[in-house]
């Protein structure tokens, strides 16, 4: 009998799935007027790809170098990503979130509201992060640069003595995740094992979650989502870790006001001062999620920074020169960041040389559009730009398939440190950081950390490539450019 129920349930659910990928498909805008790269369908591109998204690299760079002066297609697994060219960038920068709106495409992929359990409109911490979080950057940084010292100090274990191998994503995951957490939540949480695990972990749940969700139409979605995600698990763990914190500050804000002794300044507490929310469920699944943007691109970026560091060891003298002089004059300030302008330049061109996706910025048409060059854009229609391959375009960047570390710095040469060549600058030329009013927000702390963690081992650590150097640096994962989790780096303590 229970062999017999399984059976039925299974049975369900994939009754349930025919169903929602008939929906979903037919709820698709019709394309068929723009040039498809790859796949030729999307039945096809799931098929083919034995439901992962492959070859994507592969597919938008033949479509980019094929249609020079038109948009083409490319399939991702339930749907069609329209690939814009160069000339329409100021046109997407300019348009409004009712015509091309990035919240919505973020929806689309990430359902955020099933996921995370937040409405996608229920964004009030975007404006903590564009002003509080960048306005308290000189403030904090004592703090932030304190626990990046310590998460190094603990994460890499090195000695004088000899070389340590050790697994780049995994250290850079620890020590970018107790960096941020230092300024979201302050300590002792930012330390504690089991809160750093939850947030590491959570973008593999995420990615399998809305691979899933993605196939059902949005009816469907209430009740796909309590079978194919684990929203409740991690909120009910977020929770049981978070909770006692909020608890306290709640308690003090309710006894003493606005202000008291020994006053947290950290991104918890600004949420709690807007007094939006109290619960402790919505305060822990909003935590959740600013952990979701903020740690894992900066990791990224940071394990790919001291992969490319050991690659090119040449370098790290001149890195460790122009640290050396900035902190002997101007201390470990935020201010001080500013100066380094080879630490800023080799971090822009890590961006640039390797990035965090193949594809961005992202939109979607909120109705129908007409672009200039006369491609017409059905309503529902996901947008993006072919960003890896803008980045090694060489019309863009002279040796644009090497890596150049000081590249942006000999840009800067003579000019003001309100440079547009620094890595928090938004351009037409290197689109990781996004496009428009719709910039990543986060930049500028994501910078303040990348640049503090860069200085901080270049100055106290020699690093060189492990031994088998057979290791590709960097995988792409669907449109994902990711750090290769078995790439390795040997350290030890700086010796001179």
């Amino acid at each position: 009998m229970d062999s017999l129920f399984t059976l039925y349930i299974v049975g369900g659910i994939f009754a349930a799935l025919v169903v929602a990928c008939s929906f979903s498909f037919l709820q698709r805008p019709s394309l068929g007027h723009i040039p498809v790269v790859g796949h030729s369908s999307l039945l096809a591109s799931y098929w083919f790809g034995k439901g992962l998204e492959v070859d994507h690299d592969r597919f938008v760079q033949e479509g980019y170098d094929k249609y020079k002066s038109g948009v083409f297609k490319v399939a991702n697994l339930t749907h069609w990503i329209v690939c814009l060219r160069r000339n329409h960038l100021e046109y997407v920068a300019r348009a409004s979130e009712d015509l091309l709106s990035a919240g919505q495409a973020a929806e689309n992929l990430l359902k955020i509201d099933y996921t995370f359990g937040l409405k996608i409109s229920d964004d009030y911490h975007v404006s903590l992060v564009q002003s509080t979080l960048t306005r308290n950057l000189s403030v904090l940084y004592g703090d932030l640069r304190d626990e990046i010292v310590a998460a190094c100090n603990e994460s890499f274990n090195a000695t004088h003595n000899e070389w340590k191998t050790i697994s780049v994503v995994h250290v850079t995951l620890q020590i970018a995740s107790r960096a941020s957490n230092r300024i979201f939540v302050g300590p002792p949480l930012c330390r504690d094992p089991d809160w750093l695990d939850l947030n590491i972990n959570l973008p593999h749940a995420i990615v399998e979650e809305t691979r899933i969700l993605r196939f059902f139409p949005s009816f469907m979605l209430p009740i796909a989502a309590k079978f194919f995600t684990n929203l409740s698990g991690r909120t009910s763990r977020g929770v049981a870790l978070l909770g006692p914190v909020i608890k306290e500050r709640l308690h003090h804000m309710e006894a003493e006001g606005t202000n008291w002794c020994d006053k947290p300044n950290d991104f918890l507490q600004w949420c709690l001062d807007t007094k939006r929310e109290t619960s402790l469920t919505s305060l822990t699944q909003r935590m959740i999620l600013i952990n979701f943007g903020g740690i894992h691109t900066t990791s990224s970026v940071f394990s790919q920074a001291l992969l490319n560091l050991a690659a090119n060891p040449r370098h790290a003298q001149a890195l460790r020169d122009e640290v050396e002089v900035v902190v002997s004059k101007h201390g470990w300030t935020k201010e001080a960041l500013s100066k380094m302008r080879k630490v800023d330049s080799f971090l822009k061109e890590t961006l640039r040389f390797g990035g965090i996706s193949l594809l961005g910025p992202l939109r979607q048409a909120m109705s129908d559009i007409m672009l200039s060059d006369g491609a017409f854009i059905p309503r529902g229609t996901l947008l993006a730009f072919p960003a890896y391959a803008i980045h090694h375009d060489g019309a863009m960047y002279e040796n644009s398939d090497v890596f150049e570390p000081f590249r942006f710095a000999d840009m800067q040469h003579g000019e003001s440190e309100g440079s547009g060549h620094q890595m928090v600058t938004i351009s037409p030329g290197l689109l990781t950081f996004g496009l428009g009013k719709h910039a990543c927000p986060g930049r500028f702390f994501a910078a303040t950390v990348l640049k503090t963690m860069l200085a901080h081992v270049v100055l106290s650590y020699d690093v060189k490539r492990g031994s088998d150097e057979s290791v590709p640096s960097t995988l792409r994962v669907g449109d994902a450019v990711v750090p290769n989790p078995m790439a390795k780096v040997m350290i030890r303590v700086r010796v001179n």
